[in-house]
Order: structure tokens, then sequence, then C-alpha cells
């Protein structure tokens, strides 16, 4: 019975320590906040212009917090430099 005990408390102490956040990043530039742990990733992006509500991301894993929104990936998009004919290669003749 000792040893279940042992067990379950080890779990719980481990998923609290999973559970509390370690990290708080504020981007002075945009003004969102992310706040990260083992589990889960929370950011929080100030509403834009013509908007009454703040964004809200709520991530699990928290490496999804890092992929862009769809709206913010095609703005980023650049077009490619068109690409320039590639030159015939040239022949030498033939030595005899």
């Amino acid at each position: 019975m000792k040893v279940g005990k042992i067990i379950g408390r080890v779990a719980l102490g481990a998923l609290a320590l999973s559970v509390v956040p370690y990290q708080v990043k504020k981007d002075e530039e945009t003004g969102s906040i992310v706040v990260r742990s083992l589990l889960w990733a929370v950011k929080k992006t100030p509403h834009g212009e013509g908007e009454d509500k703040d964004h809200y991301t709520f991530a699990i894993p928290p490496s999804g917090i890092n992929h862009t929104a769809p709206e913010e990936a095609e703005e980023s998009v650049e077009e490619p430099a068109p690409e320039e004919p590639a030159e015939p290669p040239v022949e030498e003749p033939a030595a005899e």
C-alpha cells in the first residue's frame, strides 16, 4: 500500500510541475503576450483596427503557438524572383 501512495504522489507532483508556467514573454512592439508551460501555451494578441476583442490562442503542445495564423502567413509570403532562362551548352568542335 505504501508503494502505491508513493507512486501516486510522484505522478501528481509531476503533473503539477508540468502545468505550472515557466515562461512569460511580452512583445513590446505588437503588445502580444505568450505564457508557456510544459503541457500548454497561451498567446494573447491585442485587437487590431476595427476589432472589439483581443485574440487568444491556446495550444497543446506549446510548440503550436510558434506557427503563424493563415492570415499572417498570406501577408508574409513573398513572390519568388523570375527565373532566368538557362543558356544552351556551348559545343566545342571535335578534334581530329
